[in-house]
């Protein structure tokens, strides 16, 4: 058997459409024209280039914003966890309860500065509710962290 190969020629069962390419109907949303490269996605879906990165950059926005809120019930459970007690345990935790949300609301321009950027002929993106919400959402951590301290 030394020297026997055995192969297989498959070039006959692909069949050719009058484009040239496989029989094969293109899947659902596929363009030739723009996997060719001669039409801009962006002018497909009606918006440029502009709008598509501010509109993304308002989306990451609002998603810096909720950041904060998602650390709330993970410091409600190790507040329950420590207990009412005074010990230095409890007093560490309300210490980081109070203290995360004042650091993040003096931190709230540095956060979002690289959001707001505006390059070169670009405006300026205004994330003013993104912010808002981002230092109501600290706001509120910092008002259990008080409410911590009343029951303690």
């Amino acid at each position: 058997m030394s020297g026997n190969k055995v192969y297989a020629d498959f070039t006959s069962l692909v069949g050719k459409s009058s484009r040239g390419s496989k029989s094969t109907a293109d899947p659902y949303g596929y363009d030739q024209a723009i996997a060719s490269g001669s039409i801009s996605v962006s002018l497909v879906h009606g918006k440029s280039d502009e709008e598509g990165d501010m509109a993304l950059r308002a989306k990451k926005g609002w998603e810096v914003a909720m950041g904060p809120g998602k650390t709330l019930p993970m410091q409600a459970f190790m507040a329950w966890m420590s207990g009412t007690s005074v010990s230095i345990f409890s007093i560490l935790i309300t210490g980081m309860i109070l203290m995360s949300p004042v650091k993040t609301i003096m931190s709230t321009q540095q956060t979002f500065a690289p959001l707001e950027r505006a390059g070169k002929g670009e405006k300026k993106l205004d994330l003013t509710m993104q912010k808002a919400a981002f230092v109501a959402i600290n706001i509120a951590g910092l008002i259990f962290g008080v409410y911590r301290l009343s029951i303690m």
